[in-house]
């Protein structure tokens, strides 16, 4: 297993036990993103995003 695989591997495994918000995730994986989405969706691993994380979004836009 290579350093990049290993730390994809992790930041799925801290993502999906909801250790890691998803961008943080996305970072450690050192993936942008879109990709670890992607590796998400292929993995058959839910994205956690509530009414909360709709709310603190919708508050960052307005502040744009």
């Amino acid at each position: 297993m290579t350093e990049r695989e290993l730390k994809q591997e992790l930041a799925l495994s801290l993502y999906a036990a909801k250790k890691i918000t998803l961008v943080q995730a996305a970072d450690l994986a050192v993936l942008n993103l879109f990709d670890f989405q992607a590796l998400l969706r292929d993995r058959q691993i839910p994205q956690h995003y509530g009414e909360s994380d709709l709310e603190q979004d919708l508050l960052v836009l307005r502040d744009l």
